[in-house]
């Protein structure tokens, strides 16, 4: 695992594409049933810095490591993979939810606070889902595709 500033950036820009798209348009056909182009371009926006952000500033791959050899399993193998996805998703997924949704419910939609909270009750598990699928599905290409952009 490369931890340089350069790799972190460019793996966060290239990953981020797919899981950003997918949790937004998942959020939006939870919420609403239909999608509005431009609203799932705003969110896809959103979802895509906040991504971003977290990629290169909070250590969630060091922590799903961490979980992963606390569940005793061996690096480099598949239930090694799973288990790392499970907290590194978690982040991402958490920290989308929670800015993605108060974004749309309370300040696009004026809906209650109690309306955000709801909205993150019954969406967070679908959402985590959908993201814990792509980004694990994603994560070998974007991991080469960077290797080759960075040069290492």
């Amino acid at each position: 695992m490369n931890n340089s500033f350069k790799y972190r950036a460019v793996n966060a820009l290239i990953m981020n594409i797919p899981i950003a798209l997918s949790i937004s348009l998942t959020a939006q056909l939870l919420a609403i049933h239909t999608v509005i182009p431009q609203l799932l371009g705003i969110n896809f926006l959103i979802a895509y810095v906040i991504s971003f952000i977290v990629g290169v500033t909070v250590p969630a791959v060091k922590w799903g490591i961490s979980f992963a050899l606390a569940c005793k399993t061996k690096p480099d193998t598949l239930p090694f993979g799973l288990c790392i996805n499970v907290i590194v998703n978690l982040v991402y997924v958490l920290i989308n939810c929670l800015i993605l949704s108060y974004f749309n419910i309370c300040i696009l939609e004026k809906a209650p606070l109690i309306a955000y909270f709801i909205g993150m009750a019954t969406t967070f598990i679908p959402i985590y889902i959908v993201g814990y699928i792509v980004s694990f599905l994603w994560n070998r290409p974007a991991e080469k595709i960077t290797k080759s952009i960075c040069g290492e």
